[in-house]
């Protein structure tokens, strides 16, 4: 293929054998005839694709204008040892000319990303004993500088500029540094860093010997690489591309990153290659015509992340000659998957160079999967952390599994240090909160716990040290440290201090023969300890405060920032919005638990979630104190707010008719709008409609950036694989439903108007912990989807459907027959916000149906798995209590009648609805714009019911 064989690799280091030095790729360029542009950046902050090319001569004359910027500033070179000198700049020309610069000088460059915390930055100060930064003028790159300074006594320099560089005095004498060039060799030229993904960044030294060894494993190709040059795949790709005497492109650090911007520059300059990231990629994979531009490429690479398998596929499907490219930051570039031969696609699977095999090592992990161990010899290989298998080994954690059928092929899975999952679904990451624990002096070890439970505790197993304290006087002790683990973690990692359990310093732990915890065997040893402290966690003995109503406002809302660290705007502010996360939510609770008086009743467990606010929340508190634990007042309070989102949100203005036409009657391709195509239901109504010819696009309106990716990933995790021509339809959205234009401009909202006659809305955020005003911005969403079915310019309104749910009813008394028609009772809703907020949807499509809107309700019941896969998302409970049961050999007997419907014929069904709907709806009279509907609400459930025995049986017949 298109990447270096061992033996032009090898031509290459007899042919350059002086490429010594870093400085070398320029000097040596700079002296080629006739000169070459080997280096581009756009030409102004503004420009995306107006590039200006430089020589080797043009950057060896900059490189030495910037040196004389700084020797005049004070930062002398260095001919005696060597200065550390950090860089915090955009990655643009300047970043590029001073990275040269500060190596011609003599000075190790450690470039620091823009993306690290300022306690990131000063410990990688302190880990390179680097005490001087030049830096860009951003506010954010100031801030971070100025923060910085407050630890840590540093010089800075700012950057010089193209005016302060670009134009030496051609009388200058040029500087020479002397030095020997065999010893220098062997010299850091450059520090990078880990991207702190499992703790703080890492520092990374990287010899020039090491460094050179990119240069000559690139493709020969001039390349577009959007990818920083604090980035070691960024500065790898353009010394490539740089070295070979080709052109490398780089991305205008001063634009965001779009879709638009990355096409325009790849039709442009039609490189031969591209490098860059998986996210980055996904976007120029977002347009069709960036599909077809990469496909012209010769090579198109991504790495730094994993790509996603539906990306990948997606790509190399339409003919693109796309491979992954794997490397580490600690042992440089270790293999790609671009040498494959016609018809293989397996493009995700790499194959280690074959220079450097031997100095690989895939240690086995069991159940087919492998650790990647780098051996000593490996020239790129800068740190050791292990001497297994062999002394000077650096184990990676990066892990891999083997190719089922060709040798010596491996896919990259995740890592080994994997984090906890908790019952809400947050994932901590145990590493750094151990680690940091581990140091104090009275820690023997620490080991956070929580899988599947509602928050974090730790096993502290003390050391022999503190033996003389009791566990209290430990505890005090060591607290400070798990303070400042706690000041890195994120919100919902963070370790209470009645989630501590303090193990004797005695008791043994399982480990490895390097002392590492092989953590489920602790959690199975220690199942009793951690069973006791989550059991503690709820019998906190009942407190004695008693405060009338104003009082007991007063005293939650000052208590949220002395428990939680959050400050609220009012005793209204809405806890979800305002960030209270489910930690949170469990210490508010504990303390209300602890110091005001429930005469003997237990607060649920979502109380603050469900009342919303410190009013309410006080209200039902003082509601306890007062001897009535009743829901009355709770369920009035829902009552009254579900009637005024209902009034607020059924007020439509009427489609428009002219001649009893739409005023744009031209006819357009039938499109249709989808959301929450990410979802189970989503996932296979959009499969369903691609395939249907009578449909021309569908539009996926979705939260957050790249939303094509997640899309595609849900689609290929339910089994669902679609034909090109089908996948050709899909056009993915990002949109703010709670804005009444999307967030999108008019020409593409002109658009839709004229195209769109069929809107699904299946999206909702599935959280039964949220109070009902929680769900405001999504019944808003749904207001302004309603309105927009209106405003097409079409001869009818765009048919409307809503995904609602069996649980606006399911609080009905026992034997009531829940017909198809709406619900007045609001009593009906089970109490929980998700339930409420979904009756007050169905509501507001019957208020948009009276009104002209070709509008249904879909109340849909349990939804499993398909019939042809069984697909069935694994964090449901019904999958969680089979699993479980499994593993336990036993179930539960429930007394339950199943109605579950598979997910495919869910889809199936509604799609049947809509074309039924569709067949019997006729352009009505403009004095009857509410004759659209002959029914409204339909009850989706399985219409031959089933019991759980017979789940059971099943299962035993299955097994």
């Amino acid at each position: 293929m298109a990447h270096l064989s061992p033996r032009h690799v090898q031509h290459l280091y007899n042919q350059f054998g002086d490429l010594k030095v870093l400085d070398d790729i320029i000097r040596h360029r700079a002296a080629d005839e006739p000169p070459v542009p080997i280096l581009a950046y756009p030409r102004t902050p503004s420009s995306v694709a107006d590039y200006e090319y430089f020589t080797g001569r043009d950057l060896d004359r900059l490189i030495d204008g910037a040196v004389s910027r700084y020797i005049a500033l004070g930062l002398e070179p260095k001919q005696n040892g060597r200065q550390t000198v950090g860089l915090l700049a955009p990655s643009n020309l300047d970043f590029v000319v001073s990275f040269f610069a500060l190596s011609r000088l003599g000075h190790t460059v450690l470039t620091l990303s823009l993306r690290i915390a300022p306690v990131a930055v000063v410990n990688l100060l302190h880990q390179t004993s680097c005490r001087t930064i030049v830096h860009g003028d951003t506010p954010q790159i100031l801030s971070t500088v100025h923060q910085v300074q407050t630890d840590l006594p540093i010089a800075t320099f700012s950057i010089p500029v193209r005016s302060e560089y670009g134009n030496p005095p051609s009388t200058e004498e040029r500087f020479v540094r002397e030095y020997d060039r065999e010893t220098e060799n062997g010299e850091i030229a450059l520090i990078m860093h880990s991207s702190g993904s499992t703790g703080l960044p890492k520092a990374v030294m990287l010899s020039h010997r090491a460094l050179l060894t990119h240069p000559t494993q690139g493709s020969g190709l001039h390349n577009f690489n959007a990818l920083p040059w604090y980035h070691l795949y960024g500065v790898s790709t353009s010394l490539q591309a740089m070295w070979m005497r080709k052109t490398a492109h780089m991305y205008n650090a001063a634009l965001p990153m779009t879709s638009d911007s990355l096409v325009k520059i790849l039709d442009t300059l039609r490189p031969e290659a591209v490098h860059t990231v998986p996210y980055v990629l996904g976007l120029m994979a977002e347009k069709p015509h960036g599909v077809e531009l990469l496909k012209e490429c010769q090579v198109v690479t991504g790495a730094g992340a994993r790509t996603p398998d539906e990306l990948g596929d997606r790509l190399v499907q339409a003919g693109v000659n796309f491979g992954i490219v794997f490397g580490t930051t600690e042992a440089g570039l270790v293999g790609d998957t671009m040498r494959r031969t016609p018809g293989d696609d397996t493009w995700n699977y790499i194959r280690v160079y074959a220079n450097i095999r031997q100095c690989v090592y895939m240690n086995p992990l069991g159940v087919n999967l492998y650790e990647c161990v780098y051996l000593k010899g490996h020239p790129a290989l800068s740190t050791s952390n292990s001497d297994v298998p062999a002394p000077g080994s650096w184990h990676s954690k990066d892990v891999f599994t083997p190719h089922p059928t060709l040798p010596d092929v491996w896919k990259y899975v995740t890592r080994v240090d994997d984090r906890i999952t908790l019952v809400n679904g947050e994932r901590v990451l145990p590493l750094p909160i151990e680690g940091r624990i581990r140091e104090d002096e009275l820690v023997r070890e620490a080991v956070v716990v929580g899988v599947d439970r509602t928050i974090p505790g730790l096993l502290v197993f003390r050391a022999s040290q503190g033996d003389h304290l009791t566990d209290e006087a430990c505890l005090d002790t060591i607290w400070p440290s798990i303070a400042d683990a706690n000041s890195r973690a994120e919100g919902f990692s963070q370790i209470t201090r009645e989630m501590v359990t303090l193990m004797p310093s005695h008791v043994e732990y399982p480990h490895t023969d390097k002392k590492s915890v092989i953590r489920a065997q602790v959690y199975r040893q220690f199942a009793e300890d951690i069973e006791t402290m989550y059991v503690r966690l709820e019998s906190e003995r009942e407190g004695s405060l008693t405060l009338d109503l104003p009082a007991l406002e007063a005293y939650l809302y000052s208590s949220f920032q002395d428990v939680v660290g959050e400050r609220l705007h009012s005793v209204d502010t809405d806890f979800f919005t305002a960030g209270v996360d489910s930690l949170m939510a469990i210490q508010m609770r504990r303390m209300i638990q602890k110091t005001i008086a429930l005469h003997g009743l237990n607060l649920p467990s979502n109380i603050v979630y469900s009342t919303g606010n410190v009013r309410q929340l006080a209200q039902y508190l003082h509601t306890l104190g007062q001897g009535d634990p009743s829901n009355t007042e709770t369920d009035t309070r829902a009552e009254n707010l579900m009637n005024e989102l209902i009034e607020q949100y059924t007020q439509f203005q009427e489609h428009r008719y002219l001649n009893g036409v739409a005023h744009d009657s031209h006819p357009q391709p039938q499109s249709v709008i989808l959301t929450g195509a990410t979802g189970s239901i989503g996932a296979h109504l959009l499969a369903q409609l691609a395939a249907q010819p009578t449909i021309d696009t569908i539009y996926c309106f979705s939260r957050g950036p790249n939303p094509i990716l997640r899309i595609l990933h849900s689609l290929h995790t339910r089994g669902l694989t679609l034909p090109p021509t089908s996948r050709a339809k899909i056009i993915a959205l990002t949109v703010s439903l709670d804005d009444p234009s999307f967030g999108l401009d008019e020409p593409t909202l002109t658009h839709l108007r004229r195209s769109v006659s069929l809107i699904i809305h299946s999206a909702w955020p599935v959280n039964f912990n949220i109070p009902l005003q929680t769900f405001t911005p999504h019944l808003a969403g749904l207001h302004h989807l309603l309105q927009f079915s209106l405003s097409v310019h079409q001869p009818l309104p765009a048919q409307f459907v809503f995904c609602s749910s069996i649980s606006a009813a399911w609080k009905a008394p026992r034997g009531t027959i829940i017909p198809d028609a709406l619900i007045t009772d609001f009593s009906y809703a089970s109490r929980m916000g998700y339930a409420q907020s979904k009756l007050v949807g169905e509501h507001i499509v019957h208020g948009a149906a009276s009104q002209g809107a070709r509008s249904c309700v879909l109340r849909i019941g349990q939804v499993v798995g398909d019939t042809v896969r069984g697909i069935w998302n694994e964090g449901e409970s019904i999958p969680l209590l089979v699993r479980s049961g499994l593993c336990m050999r036993v179930m539960p007997d429930l007394k339950e009648t199943c109605t579950w419907l598979p997910v495919d014929t869910l889809a199936t069904c509604i799609l049947e609805i809509i074309h039924s709907q569709s067949q019997s709806q006729t352009n009505p009279k403009p004095s009857h714009p509410d004759k659209y509907n002959t029914q409204i609400i339909y009850n989706l459930l399985h219409p031959h019911p089933f019991t759980w025995l017979d789940v059971l049986s099943q299962l035993r017949t299955a097994g």
